[in-house]
């Protein structure tokens, strides 16, 4: 096709391409079909990851304080400046320190005061209702709820009278509002109020910012926040900063950036990366399917075309150049509906992320270059192998070629029952075996998800679920600040007796807690030091712990109604006896939380003695406690080698200094529920620093949850099972259209119509069982395999195995298999048999 007498080679193949492409609308249809069905799971896929990692992000960097990558802490004037002018720094913003707010109303709160820049107000989400940062000595901006703890209105101009404490020396001040600005007290690190430079030069003179760094107080230090040209490895870019410029200062990442995460933990991507694969091997049988067949059909026409001198690799061209046209149709649609789904599903998955984050939507142009790029993947690598197939036949087997499997010598079936429609049936089933197990395989993954999602949902335990959070009706905690650390302050002994004493409750099982620093003992160092040869050298945990000489435990007291929440499974050693351990004079441990996978370990066994830290007092260990055990009566933090243990409430109280007051859980009666929680809830709200959950709450959570869960899981499976079901209908079409030549052959020997129909739908339906084979075999074992795997790893579920979607699949299949077959053969004998024999001539 590139020489003389033949157009520039590269035309005539696209137009070629262009000629058989519109020769094929049915084969196109499927094509398209399928390439907006994988372009719109992966763009979904796509646009929820980004928008929930742009919520998490967002929500992330009000906790932490800002959206900087990083910061220089402590730093004299000189070293912010050159460490500012560094090439790499796109962008910084100061801050400097002048003190502390330490007024009576501040108690149990830090109110930080700080001298910033526009840079560090813009980058840090404060967002002023009125006015802004301060520029006269006497000015200062504040956040709302540190002026309500004053009793100061929100108004401009309004005098506050402040306490400090700067450089460990207390002085008054009168102060002007000069701009105030929203902010949660229970979000914010801790609270900030700005001053103007004025006011700090005038109250830092004479104090050295080194003097001040050695002494622990850091007054007059400045903090440099920068940002780079993207968050990729930004603790290597802060190393790198410091090497250059031979300072050396303490500085801290944002671990807002979920970037930072993903290089500590690369394997979080993986269930990510088998989400794609399972998208793509959809896409790909049946795309490569719909080719595979199309080239046999047209085997013939390749092979005309070879003699007239069109080259292997022309051939393979015609067919990229058709998957590529039909893949450039098919984007945008797949695009704009993927990219419409994943943002309609976002809200739904941030509502139960277990956290509340702010609703950010992405619109990042890596979201569709992904779902493009790996579409185009999936289309590419399912049209080469028909593509190669179709370049290497040679002219003459081609103008011979039936399309049928199996070389060689023909052999002929002797029966002494005659031929049977069923056994003909069967064996034309597996004379395309390729065909049939392309079928097979795309069919089979699209149930095997369906039962992996509907055994997953069925696990849901709702009493599972409820055990960890919840232990009675009503719920009252403390909330904590952004380290997880409740100050147990707001929970008291007064608030406990009230909610006692309400009408309803019959009552209230308290959680202590106090965290413990005990010393490590020759056995705790013995475990401790091979974990600490086998750990990374850049996170060095059980290398810290040893060097430090110390863990951390977490000591709870708690009333016996939480003993009635250990099951069986929870005792790991020894035996729960409910009367002994409420004398006060034993201990329940947990698991310690050490990386040892395949098996639980611990410092202490049952009749071993534990002494409290800083105490003479001695228990002996009752039980050995799975880490979950008594998962909602604790913080869910887990420190690091560390580990839990439990005393009673009473004993907890006498022997520890400062007993902090977790939780409180309610008990009513079941007749007046709704009015105790009512009268329960107007005494919590009087309390802003405390939250209140009842148990009805928890299972609306958890309704959502399996809502969200239904219907990303059944989206999922249905879009696949799509894909599926428009291959077998492709396959079967394709297939019966295809021996129109045999079938009228059949038909002119004496096979009448009837009995051809029959033949058909016995193919069909041995298709149906073969797939009901499969999945009640290998599917089964998957199905099993996978929700045990999933579930066995959530607090919430218990698994169960349900062959029901597979059963109920099989007559589905059997009723679409016939409506295809008998649609089809329609389509076949609308032409007679003469003319379907003479289109073989």
């Amino acid at each position: 096709m590139t020489g003389k007498n033949h157009p520039a080679g590269g035309a005539a193949v696209s137009r070629l391409a262009g000629r058989s492409l519109r020769g094929n609308r049915t084969r196109n249809f499927f094509v398209i079909s399928a390439i907006v069905l994988t372009t719109l799971l992966l763009t979904s896929v796509f646009t929820m990851a980004f928008n929930i990692n742009r919520s998490m992000e967002l929500t992330r960097m009000k906790t932490s304080g800002g959206d900087f990558h990083g910061s220089f802490k402590y730093l004299t004037p000189d070293e912010a400046e050159r460490l500012a002018r560094h090439p790499s720094i796109k962008e910084f913003g100061k801050a400097l320190l002048v003190g502390d707010a330490v007024n009576e109303a501040f108690r149990g709160t830090r109110v930080e005061i700080d001298a910033i820049d526009r840079q560090v107000a813009d980058h840090s989400f404060i967002r002023f209702e009125d006015g802004g940062l301060p520029t006269g000595k006497d000015e200062i901006a504040m956040n709302t709820w540190a002026l309500d703890l004053l009793g100061v209105p929100h108004r401009l101009g309004s005098e506050i009278e402040l306490e400090l404490e700067i450089d460990k020396k207390r002085v008054t001040r009168k102060f002007t509002l000069s701009g105030y600005y929203k902010a949660d007290r229970y979000v914010a690190m801790s609270g900030l109020a700005f001053v103007s430079e004025a006011f700090a030069r005038d109250q830092l003179s004479g104090i050295d910012p080194e003097m001040t760094r050695r002494s622990g107080t850091y007054t007059n230090t400045t903090r440099l926040d920068v940002m780079f040209n993207n968050a990729f490895g930004i603790e290597g870019k802060i190393h790198k900063v410091l090497a250059d410029t031979g300072i050396k200062a303490d500085y801290g990442v944002n671990w807002a950036y979920t970037s930072v995460e993903l290089l500590e933990n690369p394997l979080d991507l993986l269930p990510y990366a088998v989400l794609l694969l399972i998208i793509m091997l959809s896409g790909y049988l049946l795309i490569y399917n719909i080719f595979h067949i199309s080239v046999v059909r047209d085997i013939k026409f390749y092979g005309l075309l070879k003699t007239i001198g069109t080259t292997p690799r022309q051939l393979r061209r015609i067919i990229t150049i058709q998957a590529n046209r039909l893949y450039l149709i098919a984007l945008p649609v797949g695009l704009l509906l993927g990219y419409g789904v994943g943002c309609w599903i976002t809200p739904m998955l941030t509502r139960f992320t277990g956290n509340k984050l702010e609703m950010a939507y992405s619109a990042s142009p890596l979201i569709f270059a992904g779902a493009a790029l790996f579409s185009y993947l999936t289309v590419r690598i399912a049209a080469s192998k028909p593509g190669r197939a179709a370049s290497r036949i040679a002219p003459v087997e081609a103008v011979k070629f039936t399309g049928l499997g199996g070389q060689g010598r023909k052999k002929f079936k002797r029966s002494a029952g005659g031929a049977k429609l069923s056994r003909m049936a069967l064996a034309n089933l597996f004379r395309h075996k390729k065909k049939l197990w392309l079928m097979l395989a795309s069919l089979s993954l699209s149930l095997i998800l369906f039962g992996t999602v509907y055994a997953l949902i069925s696990s849901l335990n709702v009493n599972k679920y409820l055990s960890t959070f919840i232990a009675g009706d009503f719920v009252v905690k403390e909330l904590p600040d952004t380290s997880g650390v409740v100050s147990g302050t707001a929970l008291t002994d007064e608030l406990t007796r009230l909610l006692a004493g309400t009408e309803g409750i019959t009552g209230v099982d308290r959680v202590y807690f106090s965290y413990e620093e005990m010393a490590l003992t020759p056995g705790m160092k013995t475990m401790l030091a091979p974990l600490a040869e086998q750990e990374a050298p850049e996170f060095p945990a059980y290398s810290h712990i040893l060097e430090r000489g110390w863990i951390g435990t977490q000591l709870y007291g708690v009333d016996r109604g939480w003993m009635n929440q250990i099951q069986k499974g929870d005792i790991l050693e020894g035996s729960l006896d409910r009367d002994k351990f409420m004398t006060g004079k034993y201990v329940l441990i947990s698991e310690a939380s050490l990386n040892v996978e395949g098996k639980y370990v611990t410092y202490y066994h049952p009749g071993d003695f534990i002494r409290l830290p800083g105490s003479e007092r001695e228990y002996e260990v009752m039980a050995l406690l799975n880490e979950q055990a008594l998962y909602a009566a604790g913080t869910q933090v887990y420190p690091v080698g560390g580990f839990s243990w439990y005393l009673p409430a009473d004993e907890f109280t006498r022997s520890v200094k400062e007993p902090k007051l977790l939780s409180l859980t309610l008990h009513a009666e079941q007749a007046g529920l709704e009015q105790a929680g009512n009268a329960v809830r107007s005494l919590v709200d009087a309390h802003p620093e405390l939250t209140m959950k009842s148990r009805e709450d928890y299972v609306e959570e958890m309704q959502g949850f399996i809502t969200v869960f239904k219907t990303v899981g059944y989206g999922l499976s249905f879009t696949i099972a799509l894909i599926g079901v428009l291959n077998y209908i492709n396959t079967v079409i394709t297939g019966i259209l295809s021996r129109r030549h045999e079938f009228a052959v059949l038909e002119s020997v004496g096979m009448t119509r009837r009995q051809l129909q029959r033949t058909l739908l016995y193919e069909g339906a041995y298709g149906t069982l073969l797939v009901g084979a499969i999945l009640g075999t290998a599917g089964l074992y998957l199905i099993y395999k996978i929700g045990k795997g999933i579930s066995d790893n959530m607090a919430f579920m218990v698994f169960r195995m349900s062959v029901w979607p597979i059963l109920s699949a099989i007559p589905v299949l059997l009723v679409l298999s016939a409506a295809v077959t008998l649609a089809a053969y329609r389509l076949l004998t609308k032409a007679t048999v003469v003319e379907r024999l003479r289109e073989a001539e």
